[in-house]
């Protein structure tokens, strides 16, 4: 039998080509890879059996192993051949990141069983000829149930299509033009072939599609870190989007190195560098050789690592990030040295611990910021204090984009003393406004040490709103009857041109420094720098008083307090709180107000909530009361407007 061989050489010629090219690539032990890989191999596999059976067809020889070697090659053919059906539909899964698992019964059945029925098709067609068969010449002839192969080869054609448009949105345009460009080729084809025996096409057009996915294949360099040998953050976050895209649950394993900087300072850069890729090395085999699982790491940023889970079996996952925790604990040898990291590993699930790429990567920079005062390996994602700092890095955004468009509300709220119900002082607060126009309270949310450059932004916006509110009040007199109470961050305090700053703004809005008194926590000026104290001293010459809030919630100094121009102090809620409930606790808070009232400085109980607190506030004997049970805050025109009614009414204290 004579056959056109020549396409069989081409394709043959075409995948030398592309075997060469890619021994200049950088290897990526990538799912994508893989799959290429293994579609590479059995196209390969496929041509040149295919080549040699047809060649013993057009040149018989006499001899015992003639026709088993023509049978063996023709049966390797369909194999590889429908294999390379199977590998196309694997590739367009990875490209997806589908994880295929034959442990799983769904993926055993729709991916697995219909090529494990093809190979049983050929084996079974070696004892009795249903695929096909050849004669005592060595020609090659067809068998009844031939058809058989072309449903099962049509099987993978149209899953492959039916994803295409499942998840059209999540593809590259040039992905899905090689897709279509793969479908038409092999039904074309497959016709061809069918209708012209002799004519072998099906290798040829699938090598001229394996050359399109060569082409559409990234760069590797792109997402491989080279230095480590191991994918980088832009390949880890590529896999990521589309499986949140598709919501497909998912578990990943960060693991965070330490003290890196500190052991390159000890033995060297370059040894320290050769810690990490072993460490990187183990990780990127750790999978499979502890567990039998499929995983792929990855460097997410210069000291840390994150390791994808292709499983569906949470225990499994959950062991794999204890073995992960215990090995790192060991040392890593290197010569005659034994060196020891200093690491934590945490777990995060997907959509358990977060829904979208962004929420992930604003989790993973809070916990990796706080892991060295972790004093566990393993780190409970779940802990309180991480929704609390990633509260706080909402609530930055939040405020950052509301300077950013100017959305941002002033509020004042009226304070209390002893004479008045109300006087002319307000404490001032910002509002933000969400992305749906609804305000955001922003009160609580700030933190004491915590430093941004946003809080410190909000801090120099309200200072200046509140000046041009009181010289609006105030009407240039500086003896106005108006004052204000605004918080500051440590971060704005210890900024060493803080006071510059302050003057330009009193300047710029032809306010007086004396009408605006500003609020420290106790735990800022505990903690503050020299710069920050020199600064409240600054303050101090210019007649501006200084309040410290949150008096016993924080790091206490009182001789630091003393120190300082200070002319009051607001104790703390859970204070007031717990002198109503403990008559102890009751003399203690006693103690506190008397103290400060002893050297003249007065005492204020802030963030009143219910009458109850008022009572115990007043029962104590506080100068100022504020809170939004004592009034909530509201505009500025507002407050001018709820201020003269009160006092037209004249009323007093009750």
């Amino acid at each position: 039998m004579q056959y056109n061989f020549y396409f069989d050489i081409c394709a043959m010629c075409i995948l030398i080509t592309l075997a060469i090219t890619s021994l200049s690539r950088r290897w990526v032990p990538a799912y994508r890879q893989r799959a290429y890989l293994m579609l590479f191999f059995t196209t390969f596999v496929s041509t040149l059996s295919e080549r040699i059976e047809t060649y013993l067809q057009m040149f018989p020889f006499e001899g015992p192993l003639y026709h088993p070697l023509e049978m063996l090659l023709g049966s390797i053919y369909f194999i590889a051949h429908l294999g390379s059906g199977f590998c196309y539909l694997m590739y367009i899964l990875s490209v997806l990141d589908i994880y295929v698992d034959f442990r799983r019964l769904s993926d055993l059945i729709s991916i697995y069983l219909n090529y494990g029925i093809g190979v049983a098709l050929v084996f079974t067609n070696l004892f009795a000829p249903i695929l096909f068969y050849y004669d005592e010449n060595g020609s090659y002839h067809r068998g009844d149930f031939i058809f058989l192969y072309y449903v099962l080869a049509a099987y993978y054609i149209g899953y492959g299509i039916s994803l295409m448009f499942r998840y059209k949105k999540l593809m590259r345009n040039r992905t899905k033009l090689v897709i279509l460009s793969y479908v038409i080729f092999m039904v074309t084809a497959l016709i061809i072939q069918y209708a012209f025996p002799t004519v072998l096409l099906e290798n040829f057009f699938t090598t001229i599609s394996i050359t399109l996915v060569y082409i559409s294949l990234q760069n590797p360099s792109e997402m491989v870190d080279e230095h480590l040998n191991i994918l980088n953050r832009k390949a880890y976050l590529e896999g990521l989007d589309l499986k949140t895209n598709r919501n497909s649950e998912h578990s990943t394993i960060f693991v965070t190195i330490d003290n890196i900087k500190a052991l390159s300072d000890e033995i060297g850069f370059n040894q320290a560098q050769n810690v990490l890729k072993r460490i990187a090395r183990y990780l990127k085999n750790v999978g499979v050789k502890e567990m039998s699982l499929q995983t792929y790491a990855y460097r997410y940023s210069e000291y840390v690592f994150a390791i994808t889970v292709h499983t569906d079996d949470s225990r499994k996952t959950d062991q794999l990030l204890v073995t992960i925790a215990a090995r790192l604990q060991e040392p890593w040898t290197f010569g005659n040295m034994a060196i020891r990291v200093e690491s934590h590993c945490f777990l995060l699930k997907f959509p358990e611990d977060y829904s979208t790429t962004s929420e992930l990567m604003s989790k993973v920079d809070i916990i990796c910021d706080n892991a060295s005062n972790e004093l566990k390996s393993i780190i409970d994602v779940k802990r309180d204090i991480y929704s609390t700092l990633r509260s706080e890095q909402d609530y930055d955004m939040l405020a950052r984009n509301n300077l950013d468009n100017k959305t941002m509300v002033i509020k004042f709220q009226p304070v209390l003393s002893k004479i008045y119900k109300i006087n002319y002082t307000s404490e001032v607060f910002f509002f933000c406004m969400d992305e749906n126009g609804n305000e955001v309270d922003m009160r609580g949310h700030i933190p004491d040490i915590r430093v941004t450059q946003s809080i410190m932004d909000v801090d120099e916006f309200v200072y200046r709103s509140a000046c041009r509110a009181l010289s609006f009040w105030n009407a240039g007199d500086k003896n106005g009857k108006y004052r204000a109470i605004v918080g500051m961050s440590q971060g704005e305090i210890s900024r060493t041109d803080f006071v510059k700053r302050i003057k330009k703004i009193l300047r710029e809005e032809k306010a007086d420094p004396t009408w605006i008194t500003l609020k420290f926590t106790e735990t800022t000026i505990t903690t503050m720098n020299q710069v920050a104290e020199k600064n409240i001293k600054f303050l101090a010459e210019m007649k501006c008083s200084i309040i410290v809030d949150k008096f016993g919630s924080g790091y206490g100094d009182l001789d630091r307090i003393l120190s300082l121009p200070v002319v009051q102090v607001n104790i703390d809620r859970s204070i007031l709180i717990q002198a109503r409930e403990s008559e102890q606790m009751k003399k203690v808070a006693q103690g506190i107000v008397n103290l400060f009232h002893d050297i003249s400085i007065f005492v204020g109980a802030p963030d009143i909530s219910s009458e109850s607190e008022k009572r115990m506030a007043e029962e104590l004997g506080c100068d100022y009361l504020s809170g939004d049970f004592m009034g909530r805050p509201m505009k500025d025109s507002s407050f001018v407007k709820y201020i003269d009614a009160y006092f037209d009414e004249g009323k007093k204290w009750g």
